[in-house]
């Protein structure tokens, strides 16, 4: 690693980070500003797509960018200080907050960056120390180059756009508000201030100001302003050529002599807001030292607590602390989405459909008393076409896509019942099944093959025919989502690609394109759900569902062939057809007949897969391409095989033991790099793809093609451990931290999206990933399941699970804190057994050695810590 932890608290250092290219998040609890800041002080500053304060930047702005960076110089008689410039420097980080300490030849300084967890600005301070042998004069410049617009207006009109800027003076700083919103769709007036405001040490203001690029170069340039080399005089009025001028806050602080080992601080105040007098109020909370450092002691308690409901203690420091930030990873991909990082120079904000799902498993751990709102709000997304919104955005409004493109994931109906299922486990509530919620209806029609160019409806909710919002049972939802995907199969009698499945890179077979890896987890659901319809039956014999879904519970009525596909395609035309306007009528139906439908629809795709798909080489075959041609196995003289195409057999149970070993076999010879030990997307496919997807024009090794994609690898560890293959997948799942943790990834503590083929990470912190590993950790590993609410222990570990002799894990359940020791036993290369549970220093029995604690034992536990210890052997 290139790091070294410091405490146990996540707070982590590096040396000379500057040669690594690196960044870090910043944001407070609410993702109101959101920034983005490396060692060399590069990265932008935002509010949402629209709002930018600095110049929004991509990962190569890092490195070659003047413009990206939050700059300071410090001026002495015999050289100039540029703080983005490199000297000896290490990095400091933590929770969250990102300092960078530097050793010139005379002076030591400080730059701390932090966004206080309750106000949205950015706080800058530098500190300089005098630890030469004799006084040193300083001059003190910031310069912060300001941008004040939105995104596209980087390629867009960038000086006409700069035309509308007006700038504004201050005792302490500069406001930029420029007159209008340009986009030549619709011009608007512009509400937001964009400010920074300075001071030096209690609240002493600035000299003056070069408040424009302009002014502040001079005649030089960036590299060489004249403000700083020639000693330009700043103003402390506007001057009427500052208007329709790039602005920046360089800020010139007043000349000081620093005594030997004298300090000095200087603060920088950076945000976007509305109301001024709000502004004024920010600055007056944080205009001396101590409002400061009291606000980044407070921003560190607050996510500390924030990350406390799950902690693990593996008895290894560097382990534990890494794993502090993993488990951040999901509230930062809540806050950012899939965008506003260097890596992520995409999108415009708010996170994708499986994104969302993804997060809540992390959810339900951390917080599981906000998982049933989420759960039921993003329920709301679905389309009676069993299709669904792309993207949510911050305030939990879906919108069809985030580029107006007219499409679907074929497997975005897969997840949120796999979420679902864990919530309903987790907490034992099965009344959830049958809460009404409303559906997504715009001008997506029939699972995007049509649109309805006359959609005029005010809201985005569907509307029966007489103009009422329907809403139907969240089982409902899981059922239109589930069946349509059924029945939606192409000329292999698979389930149709569509527009792509979890691999966004297999996006160009939407014709004649199917999905074997995907339709194994629809089989999955299928069956799965059977089990909480059989729980439901206790409470109900019976349920009630849209009038219109009967078309495709077949087996209740109009039974279909399901060995032909035209069949099947005839009947999803049918529903489609009949669901263009709702009527609204719903009917009742028995559950047992609903579970034999599901069951019969179940068995017969997990037969059909498990027949056709097979391959002599070892492997399941997982794609059909554009031209209907089989894309995996021992083809034109080389061998074709994609990760995905085995991991989803094994999670869903299609896969047998002899095929589980077989695909392990493959997966190891095809997959694995032998040097770094991790597992590949897919092997070199050694062309062009255009009857598949965009993956395979990437180089490979990066991205979707043949990178070490770190979601798909935790995923597989967890399909294997989960079918009992536990030292297979212990070594999928190490291989996730070794690579994280060599030197060869150059990245701060976390999982990144994906390893290149050198071993390096790329696209931090806003992974998936983080939440699957956080759950395979818990669920399989640790063995810490539920079930409607009891707790069922069955942990999967051997003597290289554990650093020392013990795993301490604290977790909530229903708002008591749980304290699980798992104890190691001797044995060495066998898997362990439960021994014996104690809670509260009392057996636990257990039936055929399956140890099961019921919620009601554990509700009569007055306390609000429970201890459960676990002895293995």
């Amino acid at each position: 690693m290139i790091y070294k932890f410091i405490g146990n608290k996540g707070t982590f250092q590096v040396k000379n980070p500057h040669k690594y290219g690196l960044y870090f998040p910043l944001t407070d609890k609410d993702g109101t500003l959101l920034s983005s800041i490396s060692p060399n002080l590069a990265g932008d500053i935002k509010k949402d797509n629209n709002h930018f304060l600095t110049a929004p930047i991509s990962f190569v702005d890092i490195k070659s960018n003047l413009l990206a960076r939050r700059d300071f110089f410090i001026k002495t008689p015999k050289e100039t200080i540029r703080l983005s410039k490199s000297y000896k420097d290490t990095l400091e980080a933590g929770f969250l907050y990102h300092k960078i300490i530097k050793e010139t030849k005379s002076l030591n300084i400080e730059i701390l960056n932090f966004i206080p967890h309750n106000l949205a600005v950015e706080i800058m301070r530098i500190k300089v120390i005098n630890k030469s042998n004799k006084p040193i004069e300083i001059t003190p410049t910031s310069f912060i180059p300001l941008y004040g617009r939105g995104e596209k207006n980087l390629r867009d009109h960038r000086h006409v756009s700069s035309l509308l800027n007006r700038i504004y003076l201050d005792k302490y700083g500069i406001f930029l508000k420029p007159t209008m919103i340009f986009d030549e769709k619709g011009h608007s007036a512009n509400e937001i201030t964009y400010f920074v405001l300075g001071f030096q040490d209690d609240n002493l203001p600035p000299l003056g100001q070069f408040p424009t690029l302009e002014y502040f170069c001079g005649d030089g340039d960036l590299a060489n302003p004249r403000a700083i080399e020639k000693n330009i005089p700043p103003v402390n009025r506007k001057l009427p050529s500052f208007d329709g001028k790039e602005a920046c806050a360089a800020f010139r602080f007043r000349k000081k002599e620093l005594k030997i080992n004298e300090e000095v601080n200087y603060f920088l105040i950076m945000g976007l807001e509305k109301n001024r007098q709000k502004i004024k109020n920010t600055f007056e909370s944080l205009n001396s030292p101590k409002k400061i450092e009291s606000h980044l002691e407070e921003t560190k308690k607050y996510w500390s607590e924030h990350l406390s409901p799950v902690q693990f203690d593996f008895g290894n420091r560097n382990f534990n602390n890494w794993l502090l930030w993993v488990k951040l990873q999901p509230s930062l991909r809540k806050l950012f989405g899939c965008s506003f990082l260097p890596h992520f120079d995409y999108g415009k904000g708010g996170r994708g459909w499986r994104d969302l799902w993804q997060d809540t498993l992390a959810l339900l751990f951390n917080q599981p008393q906000q998982a049933e709102k989420l759960i039921l709000n993003n329920f709301k997304g679905v389309r009676i076409d069993g299709s669904n919104a792309t993207i949510i955005t911050k305030e939990g409004n879906f919108l069809s896509d985030r580029n107006c493109i007219p499409r679907v994931w074929m497997d975005h109906g897969i997840w949120p019942y796999l979420t679902l299922r864990l919530y309903i486990n987790r907490t034992g509530n099965l009344d959830i099944l049958l809460k009404d919620i409303s559906y997504f209806k715009d001008y997506i029609l029939r699972k995007a093959e049509e649109i309805n160019y006359n959609f005029s409806q005010k809201d985005y909710f569907l509307h029966t025919k007489d103009n009422k919002i329907y809403e139907g049972s969240i089982l409902e939802h899981v059922l239109i989502q589930t069946l349509t995907s059924f029945f939606n199969v192409g000329s292999h009698n698979i389930i149709r690609l569509e527009n792509a499945d979890w691999n966004d890179g297999l996006d160009m077979a939407k014709d004649e394109g199917e999905s074997v890896a995907f339709s194994f987890m629809y089989a999955h659901n299928l069956n799965d759900i059977c089990f909480f319809l059989e729980k439901l039956k206790e409470k109900t014999k019976t349920i009630f569902i849209l009038k219109e879904l009967m078309l495709l519970l077949d087996r209740l009525d109009k039974p279909v062939d399901y060995n032909k596909q035209t069949e099947k395609q005839l009947r999803l035309e049918e529903y489609l057809e009949k669901t263009e306007n709702v009527t609204g009528e719903k009917i009742k139906i028995s559950i047992d007949d609903l579970i034999y439908d599901l069951k019969e629809k179940s068995e017969h795709l997990f037969r059909w897969l498990k027949k056709n798909e097979w391959l002599d080489a070892g492997f399941f075959n997982g794609y059909y391409d554009n031209k209907g041609k089989q894309v995996e196995g021992k083809l034109n003289g080389q061998v074709n095989l994609m990760l995905a195409s085995q991991v989803f057999p094994i999670m869903s149970g299609g896969a047998d033991k002899k095929q589980i070993k077989k695909i392990w076999v493959s997966i190891k010879r095809y997959l694995q790099d032998k040097k770094l030990k991790g597992f590949r997307l897919n092997t070199n496919f050694g062309s062009l793809y255009l009857d598949l997807g965009r993956a395979f024009g990437f180089s490979f090794g990066d991205k979707e093609n043949g990178a070490f994609f770190n979601h798909m690898t935790v995923m597989l560890g967890y399909s294997l451990y989960k079918q009992g293959f536990t030292k297979e997948g212990f070594e999928v799942i190490n291989s996730i931290y070794k690579m994280a943790a060599s030197p060869q990834a150059e990245i701060y503590p976390a999982i990144p999206e994906y390893f290149n083929r050198q071993g390096k990470g790329l696209y931090h912190y806003l992974t998936g990933s983080a939440s699957w590993y956080i759950y395979a950790l818990l669920e399989e590993i640790l063995g810490i399941k539920f079930t409607l609410g009891d707790i069922f222990l069955e942990p999967k570990l051997f003597w290289g699970n554990f650093f020392n002799h013990s795993i301490k894990i604290k977790f909530i359940w229903e708002e008591k804190k749980i304290k699980l020791w798992l104890m190691r036993g001797k044995k060495k290369n066998e898997l362990y057994q439960i021994k014996s549970v104690v809670l509260e220093g009392e057996k636990v029995p257990h039936q055929n050695n399956r140890y099961i604690i019921k919620k009601e034992v554990l509700l009569k536990i007055k306390k609000k810590e429970i201890t459960i210890k676990v002895l293995l052997e």
